[in-house]
């Protein structure tokens, strides 16, 4: 599930593959989806911050989620680690009713 855009280099295909193979991005993946499900609304640095990993880590795999359909997007709002305007996540569930 973890990729490289078209365009990046073959390391950049060689890391995501390294690390998808390695079972680190599924437990990531399974932390930021956790994280989502019990305190939705945050932003990818907040959920970083919240759970110990490096801020581009659920920057990474959240979009991941979001492309298997089990969290959504929602408002822009401040985000209190970066002080920037971010996206917020939601899970599914949440984002329907």
């Amino acid at each position: 599930m973890a990729h490289a855009r078209t365009a990046d280099p073959t390391t950049s295909h060689d890391a995501a593959d390294a690390i998808e193979r390695s079972g680190i991005a599924d437990a990531h993946r399974r932390r930021c989806l956790a994280h989502v499900l019990q305190r939705p609304g945050l932003t990818a640095a907040e959920i970083a911050r919240a759970i110990g990993l490096e801020r581009h880590a659920p920057s990474r795999r959240l979009p991941e989620l979001r492309d298997a359909g089990l969290v959504v997007n929602g408002s822009i709002r401040t985000c209190s680690v970066k002080g920037r305007r971010s996206l917020t996540w939601f899970p599914i569930a949440k984002a329907q009713s």
